[in-house]
């Protein structure tokens, strides 16, 4: 039996139980999406700030924002996908760390979702009844949980060696006090 073979065989008889292993890239490339979804929540609340937005879930600065969250869930979805068929259990199929982040994902398109349901019933909430719709809560639960996925893993890892290593820690930390107060004003 060759190399090969045996390797496929493993991988269709016996599911790995350990985790994919994580990397600094993989930390990176998630903290670029975020940045990219934070950067959509920030326009999307200047929008409604300045009277940019009229009663319509569809607007360019949803657009912004819908799609960094998009890329999160793709590289997610890809990686679990991938890592799925190399023969990792459903439950191990991401980095030490990202678990979370995946069904922070979920979370949040079903937030997505709801929020626009809510929007088109109800209406755009301002001030504190933004903050407190159930819509909102949802997306905010989601979006944390994905966003301090590069945090998690660093965490569990404790390997890192320098600057370039923790910069994915030093990114997230700065999106989460972003997305705190995004979520204040």
């Amino acid at each position: 039996m060759t190399t090969l073979e045996r390797q496929v065989a493993f991988a269709t008889t016996e599911k790995r139980k350990t985790y994919p292993p994580g990397s600094i890239r993989f930390d990176l490339w998630m903290c670029l999406f975020s940045g990219w979804f934070l950067l959509g929540l920030y326009l999307d609340g200047w929008a409604h700030n300045h009277g940019r937005v009229d009663d319509t879930f569809f607007t360019p600065w949803h657009a912004v924002l819908y799609s960094g969250y998009l890329a999160v869930a793709l590289r997610l979805m890809f990686s679990y996908a991938r890592n799925t068929f190399k023969g990792y259990d459903w439950m191990h199929a991401l980095p030490v760390g990202y678990m979370a982040a995946l069904f922070g994902v979920v979370i949040f398109g079903f937030g997505g979702g709801f929020d626009m349901v809510w929007h088109q019933t109800f209406g755009f909430e301002e001030n504190t009844e933004a903050l407190l719709s159930p819509s909102h809560l949802l997306l905010a639960l989601g979006a944390f949980l994905y966003v301090t996925a590069p945090l998690r893993a660093a965490w569990i890892r404790k390997s890192a060696r320098g600057w370039r290593d923790l910069l994915p820690v030093v990114l997230t930390l700065t999106y989460l006090i972003c997305l705190f107060t995004e979520l204040a004003l």
